[in-house]
């Protein structure tokens, strides 16, 4: 076997030196006795060829076996269905008035005719009155009467609408808040009803007039003008004009404008002598100017959820003399899950026109008659200055049906207004206005629900604290407000209505002694208004659509709760009476 191997590799190691021996010559010969001679071969090149064969499948054929199942069913009769019709629009009427009478001999009207539907305008007439013939006990002469008249026309244009209001207010009542049995106040005073009567009327004009263009690339804009007259029986006379504008205009996406607003009052008061409501002379009088001019350029713009302002407050106080103030004006939100979820922030500030108006609308009891000292002049009253208003929070929607906003405030104010029992023109029966520079901080929260028309809820409360400059507490202001709105509609025949209202406990002080008080060194008697529960209940039962009755039962508990120091309320009372419309 190893010998069959070894010739093996000699053979072919002979072969390869031979191939290689040749590799240069065209012609090999072989020396032998026959000479013979080799041509020169040529290799035959033999491509590779791919043979794709193609296997054909045969059909398949599938047979299915026939069945039989036996079906059976029961049938059930169908209801026919109805059809029902309803107007595009439902009926409107022109007329409706509500009239009713509760207790303390109270008579209440509210009338209203209004033009029906229009593409081109809208007009209508409102009636108002609500007073009282029956009075509080020991505490004064307490009847009033509220009369309200007023008119309005709006008027639909191609790309604008015009809008006109005109009213007329009469509000009479007195100044009580005394004890009948004092001594130490005179007896005319406290048995004759005129030294404590006032009676404030007050004719107001509005106009406003708004684009309504559909190319958002226009110029928009919304200007509205204002105008009102206020006087009084013991010569108080105010007139107030405001101008406000609010224009802007899309680039891109952003969103450029300005808000600017103009205020002028001018105030007329009596001068009366001390614990009196005489007038010392009819020509006896002060006069007072005051005018706020504010300019908000600002810039909006959207990035996906993100949205954002960014503009400055420039604003001018002028009295005698002009004052101008810069405040910041930022704010932004960012939408999470669909307007579920939306964080904001913002800070801003601003200057606050103050007027008589104003202070007679949250206290109607002030003294007509305030003047007070502010940077070397004498003005009528202060403009609150909120330097920082710096606030942040989150709201949204947890279903279709519940909304929510939770935020967080915090104000620094320069001449805060807060009223306080007046003991040199009144017997603590009117309210002098004292003003301090505040720290305000403000939590609140409001939830909202909302189950088609049938259950409506709003909920809000809101906790506020005080760090006064000078005074030592913010008086008659509360720590905290809770209030609770609901109504409920029981197929649309009977509609119950609930309001419901805590307020916190009060710091108050007066300058007469109060047992039990010891007073501060200014000969201050601090003292506490404890919190209150107002709660008020409403019933309307619908016999048509044209006519029902109602039944509001107010103060349900029943206490004469203070609002102001030594002004009580009216205690548990009722009201009823029917609704028609025409």
């Amino acid at each position: 076997m190893k010998i069959i191997k070894l010739t093996f590799v000699f053979s072919l190691c002979i072969s390869v030196f031979n191939c290689f021996s040749q590799g240069g010559s065209n012609e090999h010969v072989a020396v032998d006795d026959l000479q013979r001679k080799i041509t020169r071969s040529e290799k035959v090149n033999t491509a590779p060829q791919l043979n794709d064969s193609v296997i054909e499948l045969p059909d398949v054929k599938f047979y299915i076996e026939p069945s039989y199942h036996e079906v059976t069913f029961d049938t059930k009769p169908i209801k026919a269905a109805k059809l029902k019709v309803k107007e595009p629009l439902g009926k409107l009427y022109n007329g409706y008035v509500k009239a009713g009478l509760g207790t303390y001999t109270m008579p209440f009207l509210d009338a209203y005719y209004n033009s029906n539907r229009s593409k081109t305008k809208s007009w209508g007439v409102n009636l108002k009155h609500h007073s009282s013939l029956t009075n509080l006990k020991n505490v004064g002469t307490n009847l009033f009467s509220d009369n309200e008249v007023g008119v309005f026309y709006k008027r639909f244009l191609k790309n604008y609408t015009f809008d006109n209001r005109l009213n007329y207010e009469r509000n009479k009542f007195h100044y009580y808040g005394f004890e009948s049995a004092d001594t130490l106040i005179p007896e005319s005073y406290r048995t004759n009803s005129d030294t404590t009567r006032q009676v404030y009327q007050q004719i107001s004009y509005s106009a406003q007039l708004k684009s309504m263009h559909n190319d958002s690339a226009q110029v928009s804009h919304t200007t509205k003008v204002d105008y009102y007259h206020l006087n009084g029986i013991t010569g108080l006379a105010e007139n107030n004009f405001g101008i406000k504008t609010n224009i802007f205009k899309y680039l891109g996406r952003e969103e450029v404008g300005a808000d600017a607003s103009l205020f002028i009052n001018h105030l007329k008061q009596p001068i009366f002598s001390p614990i009196s409501s005489v007038v010392i002379s009819p020509d006896a009088e002060t006069k007072y100017g005051n005018t706020v001019f504010k300019l908000n350029p600002f810039i909006k713009t959207r990035r996906g959820n993100l949205l954002a302002k960014v503009g400055v407050g420039i604003h001018t106080e002028i009295t005698s003399v002009a004052r101008f103030f810069f405040y910041p004006d930022l704010n932004v939100s960012y939408s999470l899950f669909n307007n579920i979820f939306v964080p904001y922030a913002g800070i801003g500030g601003g200057m606050q026109q103050n007027s008589f108006n104003k202070f007679r609308r949250v206290n109607p009891f002030v003294l007509e008659n305030i003047a007070t000292n502010y940077l070397t002049e004498t003005v009528g009253f202060k403009n609150t200055n909120q330097r920082i208003n710096l606030y942040g929070g989150f709201k949204g929607s947890i279903s279709s049906a519940i909304s929510f906003n939770l935020k967080a405030q915090f104000e620094k104010l320069d001449n805060f207004a807060m009223f306080v029992n007046d003991t040199l023109y009144s017997y603590e029966n009117k309210f002098n206005v004292e003003y301090d520079t505040i720290d305000k901080t403000t939590i609140s929260a409001q939830v909202g629900y909302h189950l088609q028309e049938k259950i409506k809820l709003f909920f809000k409360g809101e906790v506020y604290n005080y760090s006064m400059l000078t005074e030592e507490f913010a008086w008659n202001m509360p720590d905290f407000e809770i209030s609770l709105l609901g109504v409920y509609d029981l197929a649309d025949k009977i509609i119950a209505r609930a309001n419901l209202r805590l307020v916190g406990n009060r710091k108050v002080y007066s300058l007469n002694p109060i047992e039990g008080v010891t007073p501060t060194s200014e000969g201050k008697y601090i003292t506490d208004l404890k919190p209150f529960f107002d709660a008020n209940l409403g019933v309307e039962y619908r016999y048509n659509k044209r006519l029902s009755a109602f039944l509001d039962i107010n103060n349900i508990v029943g206490k004469k709760y203070q609002r102001w120091l030594n002004v009580p309320v009216y205690s548990f009372n009722l009201l009823g009476g029917v609704t028609y419309s025409f």
